[in-house]
This record gives C-alpha cells, sequence and structure tokens, in this order.
C-alpha cells in the first residue's frame, strides 16, 4: 500500500482530558494541528468520536484544507486505554470518516514519540498513568489499569487524593489543609464545611474530573500547604519507582511525559534526572510513526 500526492498522514494523542492531534503531508510536513476533548474510550464511543472529529476539523482549517480532506487522511490513533480488549473492540466499531485508522494506546504512541520511531522506555503521567520499556522487540508495561484501580501519581489520583483529604479535614478525622477551602470555593461558593455539598458535586465525577482538581493541589503546595506535599511526595516516590524498574529492562532512553510528569519533574533530585532523556517529538508524531508503518506494510486497517 502507497500513499499517493494527496494522502496526508495524521497522528492523534487521545488522554483522559483532552486529545490533539498532528497533520502532515506525506513527505513529514507539518500542516496543522487541533485539539479536543477525551479520547478515553472508556467515556463512550461518541464522546471520544466527537473529540478526534473537533480536534480533525480544527487542524484542517489551520492546514486550510476542507473537512472534506478526512476522506485522505490515513490516521494513527493512540489513545488512552486502548490497550484493553473492551475499549478497543468499541473503538473498531466507529464508521470513521477517514481513509485508514490505525489503533493503538498512547502508551506506544508517547514511546514511538519519545525515541523518534526507535525503542526506549516512556512513563505517562496525565490525567491517567501508564509506561513501558521497548528493547529488542520485547515489551515490558506497567500499570494502565484505570481510574481508582491503579493510577497511582496520576493527575486523577492527586485530584482524588485531594478530595479525601478535605473531606477527612471537614469531618475532623485528618489534619488541616488549604485544600478544603480551594475545593469549596470551586464547587459551592460560601457554603464552607459541608462534606455533603462536596460530595454532592462529585457525584459521578470522572477521571477528567478529578483530574482538573490536581492544579489546587500543585497550588496548595505552593503555599507550604503540609497535605498537598505529601500527596506530591507520593506521586513522585511512586514515579521514581516505575523508573527503577524500567531501568532493569537496559532502554537505550527513557522519557517521563504527561502534563503531570512535566510539573513534578523540576522537583526530583539531579540524580534521578539524570536517568532521563528529553522526548524528542510528541505522542502525536509517534502516532503518525506507527499509521505510516502500518500503512506502509499493508496492515488492515479500518
Amino acid at each position: 500500500m502507497l500513499a499517493n500526492k494527496n494522502t496526508l498522514f495524521m497522528g492523534i494523542d487521545g488522554g483522559g482530558t483532552k486529545c490533539r492531534v498532528r497533520i502532515e503531508s506525506g513527505t513529514g510536513q507539518l500542516l496543522g494541528t487541533g485539539l479536543g476533548g477525551t479520547a478515553n474510550p472508556s467515556q463512550g464511543l461518541i464522546k471520544v468520536a466527537s473529540s478526534i472529529t473537533t480536534a480533525t476539523e480544527m487542524a484542517l482549517k489551520e492546514a486550510n484544507l476542507s473537512p472534506s480532506c478526512m476522506e485522505n487522511i490515513v490516521v494513527g490513533a493512540g489513545l488512552a486505554g486502548l490497550h484493553l480488549s473492551q475499549y478497543h473492540q468499541l473503538m473498531l466499531s466507529w464508521q470513521h470518516p477517514f481513509k485508514a485508522l490505525f489503533l493503538t494506546d498512547d502508551l506506544q504512541a508517547a514511546l514511538l514519540g519519545a525515541h523518534q520511531g526507535n525503542e526506549g522506555a516512556v512513563v505517562i503521567v496525565g490525567t491517567g498513568f501508564s509506561a513501558m520499556s521497548l528493547v529488542n522487540g520485547e515489551k515490558s508495561a506497567i500499570g494502565g489499569y484505570g481510574f481508582l484501580m491503579a493510577d497511582h501519581c496520576s493527575g486523577s489520583w492527586i485530584g482524588h487524593q485531594a478530595v479525601q483529604a478535605a473531606l477527612l479535614d471537614i469531618d475532623n478525622l485528618a489534619e488541616k489543609t488549604l485544600l478544603t477551602a480551594m475545593l469549596e470555593d470551586k464547587f459551592y461558593g460560601n457554603v464552607k464545611d459541608n462534606g455533603c455539598e462536596l460530595a454532592n458535586a462529585l457525584v459521578g465525577a470522572t477521571p477528567k474530573d478529578y483530574g482538573e482538581i490536581a492544579p489546587l493541589v500543585f497550588l496548595a503546595a505552593e503555599k507550604q500547604d503540609s497535605v498537598a506535599l505529601k500527596i506530591l511526595h507520593q506521586s513522585r516516590e511512586f514515579i521514581a519507582r516505575v523508573i527503577d524498574l524500567l531501568a532493569k529492562t537496559n532502554p537505550a532512553r527513557i522519557s517521563l511525559v504527561g502534563g503531570i510528569g512535566e510539573q513534578l519533574k523540576p522537583s526530583f533530585n539531579r540524580d534521578f534526572l539524570n536517568k532521563l532523556s528529553q522526548p524528542k517529538q510528541s505522542p502525536e508524531q509517534g502516532a503518525i510513526h506507527f499509521a505510516k508503518a502500518q500503512y506502509q506494510i499493508g496492515n488492515n486497517a479500518f
């Protein structure tokens, strides 16, 4: 399968909070980028399809191309949670508008991007958490099990820890924290010390919702709030254990990516930072590497 001169390539980095897309020409020239909402299949096919379509239309507009050009785009989609079979099957049911769509998870896309299409290891700490090493064709994966099951250190985990700490503070069962007032202001204004109000505001909350609370923890930590500092310390310790475990597979490079990972990185010590390599490319570019490889060898797409 060969691309003709009209074929475009698009990479999708689909996380729990947002998805980013990048459209390139067949020769690798950047044409446009776009941003959409959550692209985690756990939030349902309708929501994911809408997020990807919105981001694609934004990228096509930036490229001065018509939405009808979607039919010429070969897509590599790295979506959070896609390593779980039920979500992979869900995405296979999508009647997408593209020329071809090759599916993988956000972990492989991030790894290929971080190491410019080559092997290595990557730790994603964004709304969710997952990690993988790829050495001599062998994959070693850690985490990626989903919110509340094993998303330690992620934005959603940090946000959830903040809510738990605030509720314990309100009930006088744990130390006082600035997070309580911050959450009260965020969700219900002037009504103070009401755990039911906070619980009511978060009924049915998603990983994205808890991830949006995480910035409050960083803000409270800047003000030396002991509870916030403890939450971020636990997150850093977990990331350090993961990277030590990945290092045992002897990858050529290890990169830490994702919004929360980037925020935490400056607070690690120099010895830890020396273990890390700066990502060479974005996850969207990694997804394009994946799409081109699959397309050129003629693998089935849908």
